[in-house]
């Protein structure tokens, strides 16, 4: 029998516990919540890594010398690192849970929220009144560090992610075609990264590719290429496939390379730095960037293996498993609005400077208060396109989230017009590599990787809502005879 709930009804009031209470049509049951988590993991692992890095560049970089002013210098990158790493462990919580606290998926988030816009005013006022930073200079600071828990704070405190506050369920695919979604995207810039660099070595003089650093460093890149290639297979494979297995075995697979890679790259870069001249800050740098390597591989080979061992543990109690309602692409309107808001953070800091109203020609020509742009990839034209794009690529990450009937037609608009307006920024950039064409390959590969990794997402954002998904099961009324 079928039964038609009328619109208003409270769904919340059935008795049935298999009826999952869903705000809106073809959402996942944890509306995405777990991309969150593995996002989160991610960038607090990097920032926390490259915050790092730069404490120990002002540590050596004083000699002992330092006074009060260094003392506030610890104190801005302390924080910094602690937040970074409390990012990662809320990351974390919002995905396990608290072994310490049961039903408190979303403490750690609240827990960041709150420092995050705690440390966002201390470093703002540290850098006005210790480092002589002008009042535009350290509002621009502050906003940029305060958007993203302030976005966070105004998305959990939606109703539709406030009943997981004390517990997060595994939606019908365990989230692995989301996973999929962010594997392909991430594997892809990394295959362009590294790519890039690979390139630039091979563009050097003869001379200095037969020493043996830079063999090594070949040597390096090319592992490196190799992994991401290896990332993009499982992503893809995993968004073509309905099999728990497979997408575990991939994922693993791509975890176990991984971590191998993150090891013999990392060994390969500490016989680089000792055969040019072993320094302490050369090992510094070596740990730095093996912990960003790591740190991906780590998250997702601990996300497969914790669902998928959960299932093991129910035996044949377990969940059937089916394809998510939004085919994961509630992950990908996460991943959008993350990367818009990391864009933004970038922009704000110049543009209270005063540096939205520059209009460079050619890149010599950017102010150097604008390496903020620089970092969003703004291109050579006004930083108001980027601020705009950034603001359709936010708003097209919420429909993705809510899964709104627009949600792909706007982001199929996004892709389109994020494509335009790329080209149209960087049109100069072009211009001169042709021009330039043959001569100079390194420097245009410098050029050119910046463009082709701004291009990813809204590529993949239009191939991937605009995707045909093959059903996998199929009803069908058969007459009886």
């Amino acid at each position: 029998m079928l039964s038609i709930v009328p619109k208003g009804y409270p769904m919340s009031e059935s008795k049935d516990p298999s009826v999952v209470d869903l705000v809106d049509a073809n959402v996942p049951a944890d509306q995405g919540l777990a991309a969150l988590g593995l996002l989160m993991q991610l960038a607090g692992n990097v920032f926390a890594a490259l915050v790092a890095l730069v404490a120990f560049s002002v540590v050596f970089a004083m000699r002992g010398s330092g006074g009060t002013g260094a003392m506030y210098g610890f104190l801005v990158l302390g924080l910094s690192i602690g937040r970074s790493l409390m990012q990662r462990s809320a990351g974390a919580t919002l995905l396990y849970g608290d072994p310490n606290v049961a039903g408190a998926r979303m403490r750690g988030v609240e827990r960041y929220i709150v420092f995050g816009l705690i440390q966002s005013l201390l470093v703002g006022g540290v850098l006005k009144l210790k480092f002589g930073l002008s009042p535009q200079g350290a509002i621009g600071m502050i906003a940029a560090l305060a958007l993203w828990p302030a976005v966070l704070a105004g998305l959990l405190a939606l109703p539709r992610f406030k009943k997981f506050r004390t517990d997060l369920p595994v939606t019908e695919d365990k989230g692995f075609e989301g996973a999929s979604i962010l594997m392909t995207v991430l594997g892809l810039c990394g295959v362009i990264g590294t790519g890039t660099f690979l390139f630039m070595v091979f563009q050097l003089p003869g001379k200095a590719l037969q020493q043996g650093s830079m063999v090594i460093m070949a040597l390096c890149l090319v592992l490196l290429v190799v992994r991401s290639i290896i990332h993009v297979h499982a992503g893809i494979t995993g968004l073509q496939t309905t099999s728990v297995d497979r997408s575990v075995e991939l994922a693993n697979r791509y975890a176990n390379f991984g971590v191998i890679s993150s090891f013999c790259g990392g060994g390969a870069l500490l016989l680089f730095v000792m055969s040019s001249a072993v320094s302490v800050m050369g090992l510094v740098i070596v740990c730095a960037i093996c912990w960003v390597l790591i740190a991906w591989p780590m998250i997702i080979r601990r996300f497969f293996s914790d669902r998928q061992f959960a299932d093991l543990m129910a035996g044949d109690h377990a969940p059937v498993h089916r394809r998510a309602p939004d085919a994961g692409l509630t992950w990908l309107g996460w991943l959008l609005i993350a990367q818009a808001v990391l864009t933004m953070s970038a922009l704000l800091p110049g543009i209270f400077m005063g540096a939205a109203s520059h209009h460079a020609r050619s890149i010599s020509d950017l102010d150097p208060t604008s390496m903020f742009g620089l970092l969003a990839a703004v291109g050579v034209r006004s930083v108001w396109w980027t601020v705009g794009l950034v603001g359709l690529q936010a708003w097209s990450g919420f429909e993705l989230v809510r899964m709104s009937a627009q949600s792909r037609v706007i982001a199929t608009v996004y892709g389109a017009v994020a494509v335009a307006v790329t080209i149209y920024t960087n049109l100069p950039l072009l211009q001169s590599m042709r021009h330039g064409l043959g001569r100079d390959m390194a420097s245009q590969a410098i050029s050119f990787g910046p463009l082709a990794l701004a291009l990813v997402i809204p590529i993949a954002t239009v191939i991937l809502v605009n995707r045909k998904i093959a059903p996998v099961a199929q009803a069908r009324f058969r007459v009886k005879e």
